[in-house]
């Protein structure tokens, strides 16, 4: 089989899981808009933020410097139990300070009259953190299917708690089934957003119990002398992710307090940013879906001859496949809004937002090409220079979100996330040119990203100037994917195959 064959089954296994679960969690996040306020949902899209950093925080980098260690001078039997414990230690110690300064935190968080919303996640947080490495050593040793069964468990549980608590237990409440000390006492139907942690707390548990499996290479005991070597290589990874979910998160968290209006507006506009965000995460599916599957790939490949062939291959296949999930969503949006419409005519109101899609759209491929073009710091062990990138991609995204959010509103904030990308990859690229020069297709690459653009606007120029009905428009949808697709296979089916040494 083919390197990139390889690379695209493992994608493929791992995205099947990653996207599926993913995108039933997706799906349903819609459906939680039925259940909450619009100030509400600007809760949710908050505190999700919030979980972005903490989970990078708390995982330090522990999980690529596994992979390293594990792949590096031959197995490593002890990366597994030394990275664990230093996962645990400091998600314990996180817990304890969540509980000593929970009202503070709370109020920070601006939720103070549910304090407890802070506890909640501090726990999710941390099973999630317990159950990082177990998974990463699912992807290590080539256990892709039971990757998939609990990332999809782990949705199906979540899902079938908020079933339960928003939907059911509501609706038999209103009926007056409920009833006694035991319900007033352990049931609030008014208390909306707080159910979603709550079953996303019981998924994470369920989760990490399942993964028990993975914990025997605890057997192997902590090698202090390894972790000396897995934290500094680590930490500029952590640095990395953090400075990832600035640029990824931090306009929500700022929006809330950069707005020029009341708290409970800025919490709805923030609810409408957060909406039509979701749009633009299907491009952040499936390079998480990539992602899973490349890490471990990339490293057991460091050594090869080929290696930067396999690089600059895998690179220009994601822009095909980045593309054509820009130019679908883009082109589908009529026809998802009109279902969604259908099944609520609330959900109008948070299409006044839509603008902000495909600015975050063209953000997240670039974040994509940035992945790809990150890989040469980290076969090199030069996680320094990594970091100091993604330091100054963190800083442009304040310092344009500080400028933009107070006088363009959402629409500032996904502009500074598209130039904060943009930049980074530039300086990425210039860094890569220097250290780990790769010869990457670059016209090829720059002709898909021009044709989805084109393909995009034309649809966009036929929406607007002709009063289809959405069985027409839809069809010229499928038409135009159905264009990209046969360019890109006449383009590529000649290509030669990478094969393996």
């Amino acid at each position: 089989m083919s390197l990139l064959k390889k690379l695209a089954s493992d994608t493929a296994a791992y995205g099947l899981s990653s996207i599926l679960a993913r995108l039933i969690n997706y799906i349903f996040s819609f459906i939680i808009v039925k259940a909450v306020t619009t100030a509400e949902y600007g809760d949710y899209t908050k505190f999700y933020a919030y979980a972005g950093f903490l989970q990078v925080v708390l995982t330090h980098g522990m999980e690529t410097a596994y992979f390293r260690f594990n792949s590096k001078g031959g197995k490593q039997p002890k990366a597994f139990a030394t990275g664990f414990l230093s996962m645990v230690v400091l998600s314990l110690a996180f817990i304890i300070l969540s509980y000593i300064f929970q009202l503070k935190i709370a109020e920070l968080a601006r939720v103070a009259g549910n304090p407890e919303f802070v506890l909640l996640f501090a726990w999710i947080m941390a099973f999630d953190t317990f159950a990082a490495l177990p998974f990463a050593s699912l992807r290590a040793n080539n256990k892709a299917i039971k990757f998939a069964v609990f990332r999809v468990i782990n949705i199906v549980v979540f899902i079938i708690f908020i079933l339960i608590l928003l939907f059911w237990l509501p609706k038999i409440y209103d009926q007056g089934v409920l009833s006694g000390d035991l319900w007033t006492r352990y049931y609030n139907p008014d208390y909306g957003i707080g159910y979603v942690f709550i079953a996303n707390l019981i998924a994470s548990v369920v989760t990490f119990i399942l993964l028990f499996g993975e914990l025997r290479q605890l057997k192997f005991g902590v090698d202090i002398s390894l972790y000396k070597k897995m934290l500094p290589y680590a930490l500029p990874i952590m640095l990395v992710g953090f400075a990832g979910m600035i640029n990824e998160m931090l306009s929500r968290v700022m929006m809330e307090y950069l707005l020029p209006y009341d708290d409970y507006t800025n919490k709805e506009i923030l609810g409408v940013f957060g909406f039509n965000y979701k749009f633009a995460m299907l491009i952040t599916l499936f390079l998480q879906a990539y992602r899973y599957a490349a890490e471990p790939f990339f490293f057991a490949n460091a050594e090869n001859s080929n290696a930067k062939s396999v690089y600059s291959k895998s690179m220009h296949y994601f822009i095909i496949a980045g593309c054509f999930i820009f130019l679908g969503v883009m082109v589908m949006i009529p026809f998802i809004q009109s279902v969604l419409v259908s099944f609520d005519p609330k959900y109008i109101e948070y299409f006044e937002g839509q603008n902000v899609v495909p600015i975050l759209l063209a953000a997240n491929l670039l974040l994509g090409i940035y992945f790809n073009l990150s890989t040469w710091y980290k076969v090199t062990d030069k996680t320094h220079i990594g970091a100091m990138i993604a330091i100054f991609g963190a800083f442009m995204t304040f310092l344009l979100n500080w400028i933009m959010i107070p006088k363009y509103g959402y629409t500032g904030a996904a502009t500074s996330t598209l130039l904060c990308y943009l930049s980074m990859v530039i300086v990425g690229y210039i860094a890569e040119l220097k250290y780990y020069p790769i010869p990457y297709n670059m016209k090829g690459g720059i002709s898909y990203i021009l044709l989805s653009f084109i393909l995009w606007k034309g649809f966009d120029w036929i929406n607007h100037n002709f009063a289809l009905h959405i069985g027409w428009l839809t069809s010229i949808s499928i038409v135009i994917l159905l264009f990209y697709i046969s360019v890109a296979y006449i383009s590529e089916r000649r290509k030669i195959k990478l094969k393996t040494r």
